[in-house]
């Protein structure tokens, strides 16, 4: 019942829901993330016979006339002019394989922010989880748990955090600080009674010079020791962690706040978190054997539009027949030294207080299982991975 989403044999998909007629003048005008998960609700409910796969937050630029371009692959964050980032929601669907004519599930969430303090320390990530989960021993989920993800809210000083914000004005020579708040998504109605449980994640700190697909392995390797029996694997999700000098970046890992610098490079390592829960009254799935796959934006004079990078994943998905776990959307940086060496397989990336950069959208794929890439005569493979590019090409 709660691994609904791994339905092997059909394609998968994402839609997005974004906010429109973006104003850039009065930021919190705009239209809430409420509104979003509104808007997708409305599209579920016209949809028959899809399944969940994932839920997540996802950084779109804002066009100029306050539109956001959802066929772009690759946005650039201009160093001394403003950028503004619209926060989407991204569904991730498949089809039941049934012709039942039943109507998809619906969506809620809730936020999960740090208690924040400008005096001393503030509450950690972890923290603030726990204490989520001690409110949950009082009252059960509103449904099951289909993805948690961390992401990062600007803080506004003493105007407190908006975390349902969905546009934000970045600027590479202003200094500015972030919060790290957790999103949970669940889906309502997925069983008769409303489940209790509880919820959790992992963090897995990639060594230098670590790939991405090798940490998965690590990860993998850890969950076929065991360690995460009785639980069941929501999703993983690749979470950039501001390196500090001096303190331990297993610490810095669940540390809520963070700086920004306007005058230096900021530097990030990338760990794998992977979250789990735990409901009370139901078996938990035995436990999955992790491996991954990654999807880049093609380049050939212009870049792949994000329709046809959404075919292609959807047809590799459907041919090879895996069984997902999650998927997520990985902005990545282009062209810096990590990524010029290893691409989108770089988990050690820095913020140029100088320059201005550029991004791409990395769709990462998480299987339940080993897989088998689809002959060149069913599936032809895509061009080489574009490492560089100009960044101060317009995008």
């Amino acid at each position: 019942m709660w691994n609904e989403g791994s339905t092997i044999g059909t394609a998968a998909f994402f839609a997005d829901f974004v906010p429109t007629d973006v104003t850039k003048f009065s930021l919190t005008n705009n239209e809430t993330f409420k509104d979003q998960v509104t808007k997708a609700n409305v599209w579920l409910s016209e949809q028959r016979d899809i399944l969940l796969v994932a839920c997540e937050t996802v950084e779109f630029k804002v066009r100029s006339g306050g539109y956001v371009d959802l066929q772009r692959t690759t946005y650039k964050e201009s160093r001394s002019e403003r950028t503004y980032i619209a926060y989407g929601l991204r569904l991730w669907v498949r089809s039941s394989g049934k012709q039942e004519g039943k109507p998809g599930p619906q969506l809620c969430y809730y936020n999960i922010i740090p208690s924040i303090s400008y005096s001393s320390e503030s509450e950690d990530q972890l923290s603030a989880m726990n204490r989520f989960n001690a409110t949950c021993q009082q009252k059960p989920f509103p449904g099951r748990v289909v993805s948690i993800e961390t992401l990062k809210s600007k803080l506004h000083g003493g105007s407190g955090i908006d975390a349902d914000r969905t546009v934000s004005r970045e600027r590479g020579e202003e200094k500015t600080r972030y919060i790290m708040i957790m999103r949970i998504y669940f889906e309502k109605g997925a069983t008769e009674l409303p489940p209790r449980g509880t919820v959790g994640f992992k963090d897995f700190i990639p060594q230098h010079g670590q790939t991405h697909t090798e940490a998965v392995g690590q990860v993998s390797f850890w969950l076929q020791q065991g360690s995460l029996r009785g639980y069941q694997v929501t999703n993983i999700q690749t979470v950039p962690v501001k390196e500090k000098s001096g303190e331990a970046t297993s610490n810095l890992s669940i540390r809520s706040t963070y700086t920004e610098h306007s005058n230096s490079n900021t530097y990030y390592i990338k760990i794998l978190r992977i979250y789990y829960v735990k409901y009370e009254g139901f078996a938990p799935p035995p436990d999955a054997y992790l491996t991954s796959k990654a999807f880049y934006p093609t380049y050939s004079e212009v870049y792949e539009t994000a329709s046809s990078m959404r075919s292609r994943i959807g047809a590799w998905i459907a041919t090879t027949g895996v069984k997902l776990i999650s998927i997520e959307t990985v902005p990545t940086r282009v062209g810096h030294s990590e990524e010029r060496r290893l691409g989108y397989e770089a988990m050690r990336t820095h913020n140029h207080s100088d320059r201005c950069e550029t991004w791409e959208y990395i769709v990462w794929v998480y299987i339940d299982g080993e897989y088998a890439e689809p002959p060149a005569n069913v599936i032809r493979p895509p061009p080489r991975h574009v490492k560089e590019v100009d960044d101060c090409a317009i995008l």
